[in-house]
């Protein structure tokens, strides 16, 4: 059920919970038409949607569109958007920042209800900037700080933990909950890394009135970590915060590691297990974490929720998963989606300015991963409290059904 706020007090919308497709079909929504021109005549609602299809992040970004694929199936089951069947226009934007604006005008001549994607830092910041001046609804999978600024990109809206929370969690795992105090960096060369970067510097500065010992930054094409990782080594560095979002560069990055015997507590961006992990010593696997969300996680104590096992079940079955079930479950767009889904049944339109208006006073929406809050000013839809550090290595306890969900770390 999606709560706004009202002068200040908060008032409940008239649709259940963000997986519920039998509160949704009480309401009587006619028939979908997912990726179609629906049928019966009925006018399509239009949903842009922005992905590699092709390029070198074509196959590690499609288990990331997954759970927007099966928020569609839940919509179209609920019979789709105010009665009318969902038309999604898929666009290939190769995963490259610099194709994004013509992306954006092919979106805009669609004239879509809103927008899913793209995905990756850089190429958000390229599209937002498109799409804002043509007021369309957008949440792309990005984590720099300022892609929650309502103010600069009024449109745009964050449904992951930005990069600021990031560093501050990581921070606080590394040095109060494992007590490291040579604290090294080491990053992509992207939107994403300088943001993450200048984030994990400015929290040890302000909250723990220290610098990194040593701060990496490398190409994303990079095919030898091997300099990057000795000048880590010979910082004496301890606790290492690890952001990329290239599975491959993070292969590079530990090989580099297994070889000299290096063996730092990582903090990851990315807490995927890949086969080609199988090659390092257990060890250096045993000190890998990762960011991630806490109601993705589990405990001694704790269990994921029912709806995050029911998600998890058919992100398995999908055959877009490839295997990679962790990043389709932490991807915003399902939540994404289901919240649009409730918003415009609630507001009764699609009218970009009406979603906004809304979107702009949702207070507590339970998504599957987390709770989403939005102000008109504040677009990271994230609270601190529902981010944790997860464990790579628990991808292989039955617990994480089939290695999608994570153990919470000790000290979590």
């Amino acid at each position: 059920m999606v709560t706004y706020r009202t002068d200040g007090m908060p008032r409940r919308g008239f649709l259940a919970g963000a997986a519920s497709a039998a509160a949704l079909g009480v309401l009587g929504l006619g028939t979908a038409g997912c990726g179609g021109s629906g049928g019966g005549g009925t006018k399509a609602a239009r949903i842009g949607w922005v992905e590699p299809k092709t390029g070198r992040l074509a196959a590690a970004y499609k288990p990331i569109y997954v759970g927007a694929r099966l928020a569609l199936e839940d919509i179209e089951a609920a019979g789709g958007l105010l009665g009318e069947a969902v038309r999604v226009t898929e666009h290939d934007d190769k995963g490259s920042p610099a194709g994004q604006p013509a992306v954006a005008q092919r979106l805009i001549r669609d004239e879509p209800a809103f927008v899913v994607g793209p995905t990756g830092s850089s190429q958000v910041l390229a599209s937002v900037t498109a799409l804002a001046r043509a007021k369309v609804i957008q949440s792309a999978w990005g984590g720099a700080e300022l892609l929650g600024d309502g103010d600069r990109f009024p449109y745009h809206y964050q449904l992951v933990y930005n990069t600021a929370q990031q560093a501050r969690v990581a921070a606080r795992f590394l040095r109060e909950v494992r007590g490291l105090r040579k604290i090294g960096i080491i990053v992509e060369n992207s939107e994403f890394g300088t943001s993450i970067r200048d984030a994990v510097v400015a929290t040890l500065r302000n909250d723990y009135s220290t610098e990194p010992v040593a701060v990496e930054v490398f190409e994303v094409d990079a095919s030898d970590m091997t300099p990057f990782v000795r000048n880590l080594e010979r910082a004496g560095v301890d606790g290492l915060g690890l952001f990329t979002g290239q599975p491959q560069a993070t292969i590079l990055i530990l090989r580099a590691m297994a070889a000299s015997g290096f063996q730092p507590v990582i903090v990851s961006h990315d807490l995927n297990y890949i086969d080609a992990l199988g090659e390092f010593p257990r060890p250096l696997l045993d000190g890998f974490f990762g960011t991630t969300y806490r109601g993705l996680t589990y405990s001694g104590r704790e269990k994921p929720s029912a709806e995050v096992r029911e998600l998890v079940e058919r992100i398995n079955a999908h055959p877009d998963t490839g295997g990679l079930g962790y990043s389709a479950v932490t991807s915003p767009y399902y939540d994404y989606l289901m919240l649009m889904a409730e918003v415009v049944e609630d507001t009764g339109t699609t009218d970009p300015a009406k979603l906004k208006a809304a979107l702009d006073k949702v207070s507590g929406y339970a998504g599957i991963r987390a709770k989403v809050s939005f102000t008109a000013k504040q677009h990271s839809g994230i609270a601190d409290e529902d981010i944790t550090i997860g464990t790579l290595m628990s991808a292989k306890e039955p617990e994480s059904l089939g290695g999608v969900l994570r153990r919470r770390a000790d000290g979590m």
